[in-house]
């Protein structure tokens, strides 16, 4: 229950409307400068804890992943290209989602995909020929080459794949490496932003500059991409240490180095 009235103040002026509210059988009067009853909850501050580190995946991790899914059938298929896709590109869950038949771009020489991020926002994604000739390929399979609204990634009930789905998927394969090879995949968590991390990360190691990055994966600001550049640095001081524990341990071997991009990540 609310009544408004008007209040003259001590300089004979009208102020804003005085509200007067029914709560739990008590009036209230309530304007934007005063409460004359006391607050029924006081905000209390939020202890904000570290952020978690982002999960990503090794080379070998992704080897192994993009490894797992069964193409002899109709949904291993599906999810061998949607996990190659998204580490080639970096794309988001829902730009993946939202993926359609003609948002893939393919000729001789190049090919590129149209992904629409946040806001709605499209940017252009360059692919290697192989992927490229991949997703035609299963286009042409799900028999949809001649839709071009059509969503490219669906499941098994719906003709645009979800969020949740991709999670599921993700999920799904993590789940199938964390018990095939218990040493690897230690994080608790990979959600499907990890294989975004990871592109980021492995582009970076392989020497991409931060801003190709930064439009590859269609962030507004520098700063948002500049988090990699962090990550990627706890992964050179993680070979580092291996390489000195190898060293210093008397079973030194020299081994070459090789800083070269991930195959899906190449254009051909």
């Amino acid at each position: 229950m609310c009544h408004n009235h008007y209040k003259e103040n001590f300089n004979g002026w009208y102020s804003q409307p005085v509200r007067w509210y029914r709560i739990s059988g008590r009036v209230v009067q309530l304007n934007r400068a005063v409460c004359h009853e006391r607050p029924l909850f006081t905000k209390i501050p939020i202890k904000r804890g570290n952020k978690k580190a982002r999960a990503v995946f090794s080379r070998d991790e992704i080897k192994i992943l993009l490894a797992l899914p069964d193409e002899n059938y109709e949904t291993g298929l599906r999810d061998k290209v949607l996990l190659s896709f998204m580490y080639a590109t970096g794309a988001r869950a829902q730009e993946i989602c939202d993926f359609t038949v003609d948002a893939l771009h393919i000729n001789d020489k190049n090919a590129s995909v149209t992904l629409i991020g946040k806001g709605s926002k499209a940017r252009q994604v360059g692919i290697s020929l192989t992927l490229a000739r991949t997703v035609r390929k299963y286009i042409i399979h799900r028999h949809i080459e001649g839709y071009p609204e059509k969503h490219v990634f669906s499941s098994q009930t719906h003709e645009q794949m979800t969020v949740s789905c991709v999670e599921g998927i993700y999920k799904k394969y993590v789940a199938i490496a964390k018990e095939k090879h218990p040493n690897m995949f230690l994080k608790d968590s990979y959600p499907p932003h990890s294989m975004r991390h990871s592109t980021a990360c492995h582009l970076l190691e392989a020497g991409v500059d931060i801003m190709t990055i930064k439009n590859i994966l269609g962030h507004v600001s520098v700063q948002t991409t500049q988090i990699y550049a962090e990550m990627s640095q706890d992964s050179v001081d993680r070979k580092l240490k291996e390489w000195n524990d190898t060293w210093f341990s008397g079973n030194a071997e020299v081994k070459e180095v090789k800083k070269s991009i991930p195959g899906f990540l190449k254009r051909k």
